[in-house]
Formats: structure tokens, C-alpha cells, sequence
């Protein structure tokens, strides 16, 4: 999509609306603090329901922060509604991206009756979907939950009329740009040959190997990773659910369980 200055105009209206998730993504954006403070002199936030007691659900938006995957008829309703009142609508963390977490409950059995203790009130969709799915996202903000210098990066090129640039590497890019000793020497495993970059790796930084929360690459070499994680002893059903756990249902990335099915 390209940018145009109308739509970073003085006051933009931005909004935050969330669909499901744990709204963890929401929490991040918090954390940003002072730091956005100044930013947000040319912006009205006129929905976001963690800062605001009123929030404007019908009006326009040019900006908007979708997070969370569609679950509900409700949401997929919502969802609708906003992107044709939205001028760039952005797929705001995994949940949104991919499915994520949620998205599980597609593989799950009488998950209802092991969940709620009581039959809930309201009514499921067959399946939990990321918002790509319904509507057109214009932009793809990803991790479980986002990373903070990303999100103010995104929001400095939107506020300055610049359309945000997708990071189309691997996370093991960024662990070397940080010299990061790599995971798989030290007999661990790791999802970083195959997950999208743009979190600057702080979990093999911190020892702990990633797991993928940011998605797959398109043109990721998914047999080699598969073979890598049997070498280390991961099983096929561990395969399975380290290829699930957050893109369940991502359409792009279908093969990523038959790879790993063979």
C-alpha cells in the first residue's frame, strides 16, 4: 500500500480494538511510555479501551491496531466494519498474524466442556482465524507479544508518512548482528532458522531458544530445520506442536505440517 500524507494528517485517529487474545500485545504497547509521549502530539487515540473510560467504536480511523485472532461471529462482524472504516489496518501481533495461541483450539476435542465449567454464553465460529483471512491487512506486526522497538519504529514511519518495511530474514540474522552464541552448539534447539526477524532476538540473547512466535518465512528451508530438530531428539508429535503452536491455521503455511509429517 502506498502512503499518503492525508492519512498521517495532523490529529490522525488511531485506534486500538482487539479481538481474541490475552491482549498481552496491548500491554507492550504500554510499556513504550514517555517514549511515545511526544510522538502522540499529532495523534487522537479515539479507541483504545485500556486508556480510555469513552472510546468512538463507529467513527473513522487511519490508523488501526488490530490485535487478536477472530473466534466469534461478533468479531469477525467488528472486524469488517472497522477495515472499511480504516485507511491502514495493522495485523497487530501474532494472534492477529497467524492465528496464534487461540487458533490451538482448532485442533482441540470438546474443548468447550474442559474449559468453561459452565456452557459459556457466547458462540464460538467453527474455528479460530487470523484477520487476513476476512479482511485485507495492510501491514504485519508480529510476536507473542509485540516487541516494543518495533512497534515505536512502525509508529514513527506511519506518523512521518513512510509505509512500515517487513523484516524478510531469519531471527538467526539479528542473533549474529548481536553475536550471539547459537543455541543448537550448545545441544539446544531453536526456531530462529526458520522464524521471521524483528524482535533482535532477545531470547537466544537470554539462553532461551525461540519458538516461533513471529511465524514462519515463506521461503523458509523448513525440511533442513525438521532434520536439525531430529537430530537433536525431537519427536514427530514435538515436531507437530513446535510447528502449531502459533500458526495453526496460517493457510501460506500448510506444508510446515506435512514437512514435518514425513
Amino acid at each position: 500500500m502506498e502512503m499518503k500524507s492525508e492519512i498521517m494528517k495532523t490529529k490522525a485517529k488511531v485506534a486500538f480494538i482487539g479481538m481474541t487474545s490475552c491482549k498481552g500485545c496491548f500491554f507492550e504497547f504500554l510499556l513504550l511510555n514517555r517514549r511515545i509521549t511526544a510522538v502522540f502530539d499529532n495523534v487522537q487515540i479515539t479507541n483504545f479501551w485500556m486508556l480510555k473510560e469513552f472510546n468512538d467504536k463507529r467513527g473513522k480511523y487511519d490508523v488501526v491496531f488490530m490485535d487478536g485472532a477472530v473466534s466469534t461471529d461478533r468479531e469477525l462482524e467488528e472486524l469488517k466494519s472497522v477495515r472499511e472504516r480504516t485507511k491502514f489496518l495493522i495485523a497487530y501481533g501474532t494472534c492477529a498474524c497467524w492465528g496464534g495461541v487461540p487458533a490451538l483450539r482448532n485442533s482441540a476435542v470438546n474443548y468447550r466442556s474442559l474449559v468453561y465449567p459452565q456452557e459459556p454464553k457466547f458462540t464460538s465460529r467453527a474455528t479460530v482465524d487470523p484477520i487476513d483471512r476476512h479482511v485485507k491487512v495492510d501491514y504485519y506486526m508480529r510476536g507473542c507479544p509485540v516487541n516494543e522497538d518495533e512497534a515505536f519504529e512502525v509508529i514513527v514511519n506511519l506518523l512521518t508518512g513512510k509505509k512500515p518495511s517487513e523484516k524478510e530474514y531469519c531471527v538467526c540474522v539479528e542473533c549474529k548482528k548481536r553475536e550471539t552464541k547459537c543455541l543448537f552448539k550448545e545441544g539446544k534447539v531453536c526456531m530462529g532458522p526458520v522464524t521471521y526477524a524483528g524482535c533482535n532476538a532477545p531470547c537466544p540473547e537470554s539462553r532461551t531458544p525461540c519458538d516461533g512466535c513471529r511465524g514462519p518465512l515463506p521461503d523458509r528451508n523448513i525440511g533442513a530445520e525438521v532434520q536439525l530438530l531430529k537430530d537433536h531428539g525431537i519427536t514427530e508429535d514435538d515436531l507437530k506442536l513446535i510447528f502449531s503452536k502459533y500458526n495453526n491455521v496460517a493457510e501460506k503455511f500448510e506444508k510446515v505440517k506435512d514437512e514435518v509429517a514425513r
